[in-house]
This record gives C-alpha cells, structure tokens and sequence, in this order.
C-alpha cells in the first residue's frame, strides 16, 4: 500500500502500477481521486486539499462511523494519512452502482434517496462511539443559520456586498427565534447527486469530507437548494419534506426543512458573492483548474439565487 501511495501522490495519469489499474476520476475541485483495480480489490484513493477542515479525517471519520452501525451505504474505510504527503490521504473500497448527475426521475428513486438521509439520522452522539466535528455547513436553529451566512459575507470587504445581499441578511436578523433546536445526527454535507451511488437495494454515497454532527432535517434543505437540483419543480420539494418527516417521525421536520431551504438560498447568495471577489484575488484554493467560464456560471447562479430567496422570503 505504501509503494502505491508514494506513486500516486506523484498524481500520474492513467496507467499501471506493478499489478495494479490506475484511473484517474475527474470531477471534484478539492481532491484528486484514482481509482485502483487489483486482484485483491477496488480502491477509491483520495488526495485531499490541506486546510483547517481536515477533509481526510473528516471522510474517514464518518466512513467508520456507518461502517460501525453495521451499514453498507458508505465505502470501507481502509487508511488515513495526513502527514506523509503534500495532501493528506485517504484510501477506502470502491462501491460499485450508477452514477449520474441526473436528479432522481421516479416516485422509488426519490424514495430511496429521502431513505438514505433517514438512515444517517439515526446515528446520533450517544449512540456513536466515533470523533466527529459539527458539520462544515449546517443549520440547527435560525440563529446559528444567520451566522453561518454571516461567515460568508465576513469575508467580502462591505464596498463589494451585493445591496440585495445586506437586505436579505436584514430580513433573516429580523425573524423570530421561534425554531425547535433538533437532536444532533450525523450529516453528510454535500448533495452533489454525483456522490450518490444507485443501485438494487439502499443507496450508498460517497465524498464524505464535509460531513459532521448537524440537524439531520437540514440536509433535505441542503438537497434542495444545490445547484445540481435547480430544475427540480417545486412540488416534488414538498413530496420530499412530507415524506422525510413521515419516515422520521418528526412533527417539526417540516418546518425546519421549509426554514433552512430559504436560509440557504441567502446562504448561496452571500457564498456565490464571496467567490466572485476571492477568485479573482487568489483566495479560493482548489486543486484542480477552473472552468474557464466560472465567472459567467457564478454570475448566472447568483441571479438565480437572489431571484429565489426573494421570491421564498415574500412568501
């Protein structure tokens, strides 16, 4: 393992290793991924970025956590290295299924998906035997949701906030703190539908490396609100929170998802407006390059935003 891993961290292209497939797998902005065929198995090995989340431990964490409630919905986890290489590291089992970037299109797909965010929140802190830090991105309660958006905004100098920006954190400063707090769960913080494997049976997920204790209700919130879900129609958003609620059994689910989804559109809002002023002064560390047309897409999504949470919070 140890003479792989000093190869890949080289981060080559794909090939062979003495027995060993190597596929590079493009898509995340914060990690290179391979994925290793041998005779003694399939390996997902995941070099993350180097900062103060711990992405590495984060993911292994929370891949033995599910793996410690008997539960195959989550990789193997296998190795963790933080301090060997230039990003730490982390090697885990890869699972086999479909992966699309496609929202759910059926009633059973939707069902197994809302199924899988069920089963997370069932593993709580006094159940768990596991280290976990809070969430990187999660509500629980309107006031820890309005610091959260405060965090983003802290980082744009005030001349360059979007004026829609300050009235819609206006607006959430102004709202009752009338929210039930939730008993904390464990998140997985990261909707992308490509992080979802499908397949006969529970679905599974991967790309666990933002993932932490949290109100279980907001991840239905962070669902709908991800850009890869921007064209679902809205009804299906209530058929979701309807039935997450029923299959928890939570009377106040409900009304923490339908709160949480408007604070994450400001959210969005303050996040997109951060980019566009950190990107272009070199303050957005990534591993992997742009999209040369990032400017016009993040341009493109804050409209869509703004446009949302206005329209959520005139309601």
């Amino acid at each position: 393992m140890r003479e792989l891993l000093d190869y890949l961290a080289t981060w080559p292209e794909d090939g062979r290793y003495q027995s060993h497939t190597i596929q590079k797998i493009n898509g995340g902005a914060n990690n290179i991924l391979y994925k290793v065929c041998g005779t003694e198995g399939n390996l997902a090995v995941k070099f993350t970025l180097r900062d103060g989340r711990r992405r590495a431990w984060r993911e292994f964490q929370a891949l033995q956590a599910v793996q410690s409630h008997g539960l195959t919905t989550a990789p193997e986890p296998i190795l963790l290295d933080e301090t060997s290489y230039p990003q730490p590291v982390v090697v885990q089992s890869w699972l086999a299924g479909e992966v699309t970037a496609v929202p759910p299109q059926t009633d059973a797909d939707w069902q197994k998906l809302v199924q899988h965010y069920v089963t997370l929140s069932q593993m709580t802190p006094e159940n768990m035997g596991v280290a976990l830090e809070t969430a990187v991105v999660n509500f629980n309660g309107i006031q820890n949701g309005l610091l959260q958006i405060q965090q983003q905004r802290a980082r744009i100098p005030p001349e360059n906030q979007p004026a829609q920006l300050k009235e819609l954190v206006t607006w959430v400063e102004n709202l009752p703190q009338t929210l039930p707090l939730a008993q904390l769960a464990l998140c997985r913080v990261d909707a992308n539908s490509l992080n979802f494997i499908r397949r006969p049976g529970a679905w599974a997920s991967v790309d666990w490396e933002n993932s932490g204790w949290g109100d279980p209700a907001f991840e239905i919130a962070d669902l709908a609100t991800h850009p890869q879900y921007l064209d679902v129609p809205a009804e299906r958003w209530d058929w979701v929170a309807n039935l997450y609620a029923e299959l928890c059994g939570e009377e106040t689910a409900v009304l923490r998802i339908y709160t949480y989804t408007t604070l994450m559109l400001i959210w969005w809002v303050a996040r997109l407006a951060r980019a566009l002023y950190e990107i272009p002064h070199g303050l957005d560390e990534r591993l992997v390059p742009r999209d040369p047309d990032w400017h016009q897409q993040a341009r493109q999504k804050l409209t869509h935003y703004t446009k949302s949470a206005f329209t959520a919070i005139s309601k």
